[in-house]
């Protein structure tokens, strides 16, 4: 009696706020489906459409298998089942955790009539009092029918009919035994028990719904055994190779992670994403005319493994993702390199140690450093000796030099006198989030970052100090065009403009005169920025640079983290296999537009100093070097001169660097770390 009025007292608190049954089952499937916007306004991405057919055109063997798997009483309940439901709770009660559920294939269809943000709880009792109004209205053979048309079955496939022409290449009317039982056990794992990802688990779950089957007397023991003796005929996976697919199924997946996989699917929603269509086709061209080249230069390997590459572009002013692409095919690989922090970031870290030191060491571009072999005392029973590419040591030089040709002692010098943690503080403060070691090997980039995140890392030095954190997503419409969501950007003052600035004048020098020196080379004209990185035996190399408009990360590697050697013994560098993808992604990105220099801040003077002492330089000068520094930085004059050459800040602009003519996209390996 007390369990009647608080159903009662629940239904009138809660019953004007329930939608209103269509007069149709078919009208649940028919919803408008989910689209997926570019930034330009195209459709990308279609998800939930539907293709539903009539019980008649599906097999009884499929019906049967789903009834025995998620409602084994379907045709004797009246929309909830007590005895599954009280199972389910009590076994959840004694494991602690949600580890069965008790709803009915009436209350599963209830949930895509309607779609909230609201507590999970409040949605439960709407579903309930849904299915109970769906069993009162309509019979058995039309919900079930509806339910079949509408479960998803992984692999983009929504319905059982276009699930057996996905994994069968078959009518839903033509499964056997074992295709029907097979798709009766995805809707519960649609991910886990996919037989083209798994085909083990999908033949597991399999044999567990023919259990069931014979429990529930759809079959017999023998007709399972004979099942089981049978070919199951998968048809090959049929994938897009499509670029725009690692940025769609990571958009996807952080969606599912928020809002869950029926309102993203079944929610009729308009979704208006950040990716620039055109940009990531220039960014599949530019990995796909390198890695072709580099493949020539490379071993073939037995097993047939090849090298991959990722790619992300930011927009600086908004942190906007305008490329994502994970691989070099989706069809042939479907892993996302472009958000996997698996890889170490080598030399491209560098600059995040240079900010640091220059932060909390009082040093700027024009300090002295020595580049020498050096050992490190890391505890009392363990040192280590950190070494430059091809073990070259260029002794005093200036900060910005050591930063140009990425000299690893240098970097290891400069941990040693900061600690890891301050380093880890300015890395959290420029957006890294992945782990990092507290330990000296951060100065080398021995640590796990993704594409993403350094392309986030370099956007703020590109946009003197101020952090964008990465997004996706613009904005989220329903299917009545209520905006449910909208993304608002603004920038965060991380550092000040003054201290930022240096290291992005040091950055360009990489470019200009440095290990990525290849970017021009190429004939890349517009002021840039950047930073090459391999890590130890050529595991990964990396180009992170910037311009005024967008920050771009490239990654090189194989998948299984072996060695990069060519035939004749060399290993590739961040300059050989990842600045030519850089250089010709945004050849064509920035084609036709007008190079846009960075803006200098109050407070800032460039000064020609000796790129070995550190003196202002004069007359007898032999190697010179412009540096950006703080006005209030006081530079030293050479000794016995009354030169104050390059003293006081200079009213004139910067000279423009004219690049020397194109060259083909063509590998250039330089001998950095």
């Amino acid at each position: 009696m007390a369990f009647s009025l608080l159903g009662l007292g629940l239904y009138v608190d809660l019953k004007d706020d329930l939608p209103q049954l269509p007069d149709s089952l078919e009208k649940i499937n028919l919803s408008l489906p989910t689209e997926i916007y570019s930034s330009e306004g195209s459709v990308i991405k279609v998800l939930g459409q539907r293709h539903p057919v009539s019980l008649e055109e599906i097999s009884p063997r499929f019906t049967e298998a789903m009834i025995a798997t998620e409602d084994s009483r379907f045709y004797s309940h009246s929309g909830v089942d007590h005895i599954g439901l009280t199972r389910a709770m009590l076994r959840n009660i004694r494991d602690m955790r949600v580890s069965q559920g008790g709803s009915t294939i009436t209350q599963q269809l209830s949930k895509n009539l309607f779609f909230s943000f609201e507590r999970k709880w409040v949605r439960k009792i709407k579903e309930l009092m849904i299915a109970l109004q769906i069993e009162a209205t309509f019979s058995k053979d039309e919900i079930l029918e509806a339910y079949c048309n509408q479960v998803y079955f992984g692999s983009g496939a929504y319905g059982v009919e276009d699930a057996s022409l996905v994994y069968f290449g078959k009518r839903a009317k033509d499964l056997t035994l074992l295709q029907a039982a097979l798709l009766a056990g995805l809707p519960n794992s649609p991910n886990n028990a996919n037989p083209f990802n798994n085909f083990e688990r999908a033949m597991s779950r399999t044999r567990t719904v023919l259990k069931r089957m014979v429990s529930s007397n759809f079959i017999s023991p023998l007709q399972m055994e004979e099942a089981l003796e049978t070919d199951l005929e998968l048809a090959p996976q049929r994938i897009q190779s499509n670029p725009n697919q690692y940025f769609i199924q990571y958009v996807i997946s952080k969606l599912e992670q928020e809002y869950g996989k029926e309102f993203v699917h079944f929610g009729g929603l308009k979704i208006f994403t950040t990716i620039d269509a055109v940009l990531q086709q220039y960014a599949q061209q530019a990995v796909t005319t390198h890695m072709k080249s580099l493949d020539k230069r490379m071993e073939s390997r037995e097993d047939g493994e090849v090298l991959q590459a990722a790619v992300v572009a930011l927009e600086n002013k908004t942190g906007a993702v305008r490329v994502l692409l994970g691989g070099r095919d989706y069809a042939q690989s479907q892993f996302n390199r472009a958000v996997s922090n698996n890889r170490l970031a080598g030399s491209s870290f560098k600059p995040i140690v240079y900010l640091a030191a220059m932060e909390n060491l009082g040093i700027t571009p024009a300090t002295v450093v020595k580049d020498e072999p050096i050992i490190l005392e890391i505890s009392q029973d363990k040192t280590w000796e950190p070494k430059n590419f091809n073990d070259e040591y260029f002794g005093d030089l200036i900060l910005k030099q050591a930063l140009m040709k990425s000299l690893n002692v240098v970097s290891a010098k400069l941990v040693r006198d900061l600690t890891p943690q301050r380093v880890i503080k300015t890395a959290r403060q420029m957006g890294i989030t992945s782990p990092l070691g507290e330990n000296l090997s951060l100065a080398l980039g021995a640590t796990g970052v993704s594409p993403l995140e350094m392309a986030g890392a370099y956007s703020v030095i590109a946009n003197l100090g101020i952090l964008n954190e990465p997004y996706v997503v613009d904005r989220i419409e329903d299917f009545r065009g209520n905006t449910l969501y909208a993304h608002f950007y603004f920038g965060v003052q991380r550092f000040s403009q003054k201290s930022i600035f240096p290291l992005l004048d040091m950055m360009r020098g990489v470019v200009e005169e440095g290990t990525g020196r290849v970017v021009r080379r190429m004939g890349f004209r517009h002021p840039a920025g950047g930073k090459t990185g391999t890590t130890n035996d050529f595991k990964d190399a990396w180009f992170d640079g910037f311009t005024k408009d967008f920050s771009v990360s490239v990654w090189v590697g194989y998948d299984s983290n072996i060695p990069m050697i060519d035939r004749n013994g060399r290993g590739l560098t961040g300059g050989g296999a990842s600045a030519p993808i850089w250089a010709y992604f945004l050849k064509k990105g920035l084609r036709g537009k007008s190079p846009v220099n960075f803006p200098v801040p109050e407070g800032i003077r460039f000064v020609e100093v000796d790129s070995e002492t550190g003196y202002i330089a004069n007359s007898n000068t032999k190697k010179t070097m412009k540096v950006a520094v703080k006005n209030d930085v006081v530079l030293t004059l050479p000794p016995s001169t009354d030169s104050f050459q390059g003293f006081f800040p200079s009213d004139e602009p910067e000279p423009e660097t004219t690049p020397p003519p194109d060259s083909t996209l063509e590998d250039h390996v330089l001998p950095e770390l």
